[in-house]
């Protein structure tokens, strides 16, 4: 299930181009021959059915160990800041219980959504121990995914169980870096930043702003595109526009 970048992915490409909202469509596929460790990531997200109009791809990780996507998939998507049926082992996690509430939800640490935005910004270097390596390789895509999974409290089974994420984790310091380094500067987070779960589905029902979806799948990681110079530039003059009428009726009223 899992992708390996691929060089011709150049940094700026990494930050989503996509602008994606709740019942958009998307597919997944990865961008090299070897993919990641335990179905992980990295995966390659690309728009199908976008409302705006924007189009691309987008290199992501899972958020959730015990849920599955598959290659090739298309899946509708709906935009949080938790995955909404997450929790390894449990139903997921509630706001109030964090040992899990059968049908409740697993927000998105801090702490990796700090790692993930380094990611896509391609900022997650040797400052933070070890540089990113956007080669075919799977090396650092399983340790970036296992890193991910211990933020998120999905690691599991036995420290002596060469088969488990944890004896995984435990054994790669690559990732125990990352994600200890993560916690730390996602610590000093107020919120989440621009980093959001795409919760996939396999349909969806109602109307746009008010979608039932069902079909649950894998939970993807997703940041926020920011908005382009010239959409700035709109906006101000936009204002500029408003400030200028508002000054004219004034002077007509006097």
């Amino acid at each position: 299930m899992a992708a390996s970048a691929c060089a011709a992915f150049a940094p700026g490409v990494l930050a989503a181009p996509l602008n994606l909202s709740d019942g958009d469509k998307i597919t997944v596929d990865r961008t090299g021959a070897v993919g990641g460790a335990f179905g992980g990531g990295e995966f390659r997200l690309t728009g199908v059915s976008v409302l705006d109009g924007s189009s691309g791809s987008f290199l992501t990780f899972c958020v959730e160990f015990s849920e599955h996507i598959a290659l090739g998939g298309v899946y509708y998507v709906d935009v949080d800041t938790k995955a909404q049926n997450g929790g390894v082992d449990v139903g997921g996690y509630g706001g109030s219980d964090p040992n899990g509430v059968a049908g409740s939800f697993d927000p998105l640490s801090k702490g990796t959504a700090w790692l993930y935005t380094q990611f896509s910004d391609n900022t997650l270097d040797t400052a933070h121990g070890v540089a990113y390596n956007f080669t075919p390789t799977n090396a650092n895509a399983n340790s970036l995914q296992l890193a991910i999974w211990s933020l998120e409290d999905e690691l599991s089974g036995s420290p002596t169980d060469s088969s488990s994420t944890l004896y995984a984790f435990n054994n790669d310091l690559v990732a125990q870096n990352w994600a200890s380094v993560a916690k730390t500067q996602g610590a000093l987070w107020s919120d989440v930043g621009r980093v959001r779960i795409l919760n996939l589905y396999d349909s969806r029902s109602g109307t746009a702003g008010n979608y039932t979806f069902s079909g649950n799948h894998q939970d993807q990681l997703y940041i926020t595109p920011v908005p382009e110079p010239e959409s700035y530039a709109m906006l101000l003059a936009g204002l500029l526009v408003l400030g200028w009428g508002a000054a004219r009726q004034r002077r007509l009223a006097a």
